[in-house]
């Protein structure tokens, strides 16, 4: 009998050690996807604040601004950033067991049928292979916080 209890206490430590473990990993992982995101964050904001300053000064030197030579890699830049931001936000999405409504990208957990902010049907079969074709902008990455931590439904 002793025996039994003993087994019986080691599968429970073991199940409880492996939960522990695997919503550490969560964690983990979710603490290095936000650094990075904020981390683009700041690259991008820098590239902004270059993109002002070369207008500016080329406005007080009375010189013409070229797009191409003068903006258009730091622009490039910057569309790169906000995709990869965006694709970071999505992964941790998918981490929390969230998705976005396609019909107003609002942040809902996959088993939802319907959106509980425009009340569009979900289609749950799919989740894994639609692309998110909500914009990847500086404004939707800032919001992210905010959406995760909305009240849950």
């Amino acid at each position: 009998m002793n025996n039994n209890i003993m087994d019986r206490i080691g599968k429970k430590a073991i199940y409880t050690y492996n939960i522990a473990s695997k919503a550490t990993g969560k964690f983990a992982k979710e603490i290095k996807l936000k650094s990075q995101m904020a981390n683009n964050k700041n690259k991008i904001q820098e590239l902004y604040e270059d993109i002002g300053k070369t207008v500016y000064e080329k406005y007080l030197l009375k010189e013409e601004i070229n797009v191409d030579r003068d903006l258009l890699n730091n622009c490039a830049m910057i569309d790169v950033l906000a995709d990869e931001t965006e694709d970071i936000r999505m992964e941790l999405l998918k981490l929390k067991d969230l998705k976005q409504c396609p019909q107003c990208h609002y942040e809902i957990y996959y088993d939802f049928h319907y959106c509980p902010n425009c009340g569009s049907v979900q289609d749950n079969n799919n989740e894994e292979n639609e692309p998110n074709d909500g914009p990847a902008t500086i404004v939707t990455t800032d919001e992210e916080d905010k959406k995760l931590k909305r009240k849950e439904n």
